[in-house]
């Protein structure tokens, strides 16, 4: 269910700019991001760039917001918000491939205007 407060929070642009499908989509190798089962990081090809937190719910429109997912995973995940185990398990996977320069950090929200 969407509130006031989550529709005063929506950020203006929802789509991602092609850039940050590039960036999203080359940090994650190409793979989904989301869980495939025992905590395990699914092995089909990215398809989507996913909102972590939806943007029907606040979620900014952010290459740290961006999670890259196949299909089967966007649809299933849909506009719920993730606990904050399933942030924190993201989170210690991509320390697996993404750059040691690069952020782990997943998930932003937009403040209230």
């Amino acid at each position: 269910m969407i509130n006031a407060r989550d529709v005063r929070r929506r950020d203006l642009a929802r789509r991602f700019s092609r850039q940050q499908r590039r960036e999203g989509m080359a940090r994650a190798g190409g793979q989904c991001e989301m869980e495939a089962g025992f905590w395990r990081r699914c092995s089909r090809p990215a398809e989507h760039g996913d909102h972590f937190y939806p943007w029907s719910k606040g979620g900014s429109t952010s290459l740290q917001n961006f999670v890259a997912a196949c299909a089967r995973c966007n649809r299933a995940k849909s506009a719920r918000i993730p606990s904050p185990g399933q942030q924190e398990r993201i989170e210690r996977r991509r320390r697996d491939y993404v750059t040691p320069d690069g952020s782990v950090s997943v998930g932003e929200r937009q403040s209230l205007r």
